[in-house]
Parts: structure tokens; sequence; C-alpha cells
């Protein structure tokens, strides 16, 4: 889309760049939308849109100038019902596209759990049970950094409710594919807490095997983010004698660290 300014001090022709969530779990409900400069690629700033027609700054990016953000208004002043018809169009099926391609959105973020729904938005095999007659449901989390070992599963426990589309949770609990840790886990669960527990175990008697399932599978996926990351350039540096030591001591390397190695 290619957008001009006709006033006196916006000679520039702004092309405008559209951009989305892909996370189908996400109801963030607006769209990035970047203006650059046609002929300078460089002249460019962001900002979000909402589809209630306000906007908003990006996080962690630069405060715009006082240009930019006169260019902005007057950019707001212009957006009309069908643009943001179009912009939801784009951005259902953006999350469309990321129902199907989930390595679109997923981040390997060490030591966040994601729930295994958002590592697998296709699957349908869900954690639902019944308690006398009441309804609940779990979900589990997993920590998809493979370098990290950990071995646990958090599960978050709800109650079922056909008016309330984010339930509070009742209680989460760190589930160990470590027979052992897990009965230590069990000790500390209050007694409500307890009897939820033991009617989910009845409702799902491969709940061991089916942990140890998806931990791998979330493993294999976060190995996938790993591959896929940028690689680093490192290159190596010999401190000199007279520079200050890297160790923070605010010494010369020579009376300090470097002394050590001689």
């Amino acid at each position: 889309m290619i957008y001009r300014f006709e006033q006196e001090d916006f000679k520039n022709v702004y092309v405008l760049e559209d951009y989305y969530c892909t996370n189908p779990f996400c109801d963030c409900n607006h769209v990035t939308l970047s203006l650059c400069d046609r002929e300078d690629d460089q002249n460019r700033f962001s900002f979000l849109l909402n589809f209630n027609k306000t906007h908003a700054n990006l996080p962690n990016h630069p405060v715009l100038t006082e240009g930019q953000n006169a260019i902005l208004e007057e950019f707001m002043q212009e957006v009309t019902d069908e643009m943001i018809v179009l912009f939801k169009q784009r951005y259902i099926e953006a999350k469309a596209y990321g129902e199907n391609n989930p390595m679109s959105y997923l981040m390997l973020e060490p030591g966040r759990y994601v729930n295994y729904l958002e590592i697998f938005p296709r699957n349908q095999e869900r954690l639902d049970f019944k308690i006398d007659e009441e309804r609940y449901f779990a979900e589990d989390a997993y920590e998809m950094d493979p370098r990290n070992d950990n071995k646990n599963v958090q599960l978050a426990f709800y109650k079922f409710d056909p008016h309330e589309d984010s339930p509070p949770s009742l209680f989460h609990y760190t589930y160990y594919l470590n027979e052992k840790q897990r009965e230590e886990e069990d000790a500390k669960l209050e007694e409500a807490n307890r009897d939820l527990m033991e009617g989910f175990l009845r409702h799902t008697p491969n709940l061991s095997e089916l942990m140890k399932k998806r931990y791998k599978e979330a493993k294999e996926i976060g190995q996938k983010l790993l591959d896929n990351a940028p690689k680093m350039d490192f290159k190596r540096h010999k401190v000199q004698r007279n520079e200050t030591c890297p160790c923070g001591s605010g010494k010369k390397f020579k009376k300090c660290c470097g002394a050590k190695l001689n």
C-alpha cells in the first residue's frame, strides 16, 4: 500500500507495510504498521494500530520524533472503516496461518513454560475430566529449551464454565517425570487439591506416558528453534598487558589476572 502526504511539510511518499501476530492463542486485536520512505528505506517508523482506530507505540522501540508524530496523526485522521476491515481480514488470515505453522510464532525463551496447545495448536487431545458430575480440565506447559533437562511439567487446573472463556485457575502443580520427586510434590498438596488431583489421575490412567511423550515433543520443537536461530559470530580478543582487566577489578591486566598466568 502506498500512502502519499500532500501537505507542504510531508512531501515524501511512504509505503505502508503491515505485520501481524500469527499466534492463534493471542487476542492482540491490532496490526503493526510501518511507514517507510519509498526513496529512503532507512527513513521509517512503526507503531501499533488497534482495530478501534486508536494507536500506540511499539514496546522497546525509540520514541517517535516530532515530525514522525505529526505524520502519524495525519495518517490516523485518514484511516477509513474499509482499511480496518482489510486489516482485520489479514489478521484472521495470519492467525489461521499460525495454527498450521506454529514455528512462525514460537520463540525459545529459556525458563519460560509454554502451553502444549500453543506448541501444537492442531492437537485435539484435551485433559478434561469429571468429578461428581462437575467438569474440570487441566493445561500442561513445558520448558522447551533442549539444553535444560528439567524433566517436569507445569499443570494448571480449571473448573469448566460455559459462560467464561478464561476461568481462573484452581491451583498449579509441578508434575515431575521422576516418581520420587512426584511423591514429594504430592505430599505438599492441600486436601481439596489432592482430591482434584486424584480425580484427574482416575480419568487419565496413562498420564505418566502422556507427560513423557509431550515433554519429548516440546523439547524436539525447542531443538528446531535452537537450530534455526541466527548464528552468532564471536571473535576472540587477546587482552593486552596494559588494557583494563576483563574480570572487572579496574586494574591493568598485567597487574591482575595477567600476573597470575605468569
